[in-house]
């Protein structure tokens, strides 16, 4: 790595990058195989400087937790699931209850941590958007959600949108790596603008609709086995399927 006999030149080009200790450990392992972040600390450190200012805790804290409804950018796309086929809601239960049985699977879709739901409606305000007006409380809402939502982001994917994500990986696989913000901002935004924008005729979805409802049902049966452990999270802020 350039500028190692420049610790003060490193160490604020390091703040202002947002390259975290454990990052610049990783960066320089060929040269100093063995190296943890810890060492990096302590190394900055030993010239006079905040070492621990580049802790990835301290540097780049985790986002806070927020609801899953107001706050979701894809607010727009929740919608209840109206697809037939492989992504019907039957369809994509079938497939997660043989894996994990009937009552984890209920126990998963339980409304209870919902912001919300104690009075057994989501409101307009509860919900932070408009288009279902309210809706019961339900495990089968929850459900019927869960699957329509994210059916609809997988639909909007299109081919050539996917492969500007690709060379956007490949072009800046180094930004990406050290979490430079204005590629992570330039990435969120290309992300955002594929799922928001829906897939057409002309160019149509990347995934097939075997391929979505695959990746829904295996993201699902991973996230039962939190059921019983992790009480405080609710499905939505947990499932991660794309």
């Amino acid at each position: 790595m350039a500028n190692l006999d420049k610790p003060v030149t490193l160490y604020y080009a390091a703040k202002q990058y947002k390259i975290d200790s454990q990052m610049l450990a990783d960066i320089v392992q060929d040269r100093f195989p063995g190296v943890n972040a810890t060492q990096v600390e302590a190394f900055f450190s030993s010239y006079g400087l905040r070492g621990k200012d580049l802790n990835a805790a301290t540097l780049n804290p985790a986002p806070v937790v927020k609801s899953w409804q107001g706050d979701s950018k894809f607010k727009s796309l929740f919608s209840f699931n109206d697809n037939t086929g492989a992504l019907s809601t039957e369809s994509m239960r079938d497939t997660v209850v043989a894996k994990v049985g009937w009552d984890k699977y209920i126990q998963t879709f339980s409304p209870k941590n919902i912001p919300g739901a104690a009075d057994g409606v989501l409101s307009v305000a509860d919900l932070g958007f408009s288009q279902l007006g309210d809706i019961a409380a339900t495990w089968q809402n929850m459900e019927s959600l869960l699957y329509g939502t994210i059916s609809k982001l997988g639909h909007s994917l299109s081919r050539n949108e996917a492969q500007e994500i690709y060379d956007f990986t490949q072009n800046f696989d180094l930004g990406l790596q050290i979490k430079n913000p204005w590629v992570m901002a330039q990435f969120e935004k290309l992300m955002l603008d594929a799922l928001l924008d829906p897939a057409t005729e002309q160019d149509p979805p990347v995934l097939s609709d075997e391929e979505i409802a695959d990746a829904i049902s295996n993201a699902l049966i991973a996230q039962v086995s939190l059921v019983g452990i992790d009480t405080s999270q609710n499905l939505f802020n947990n499932l991660n399927v794309f």
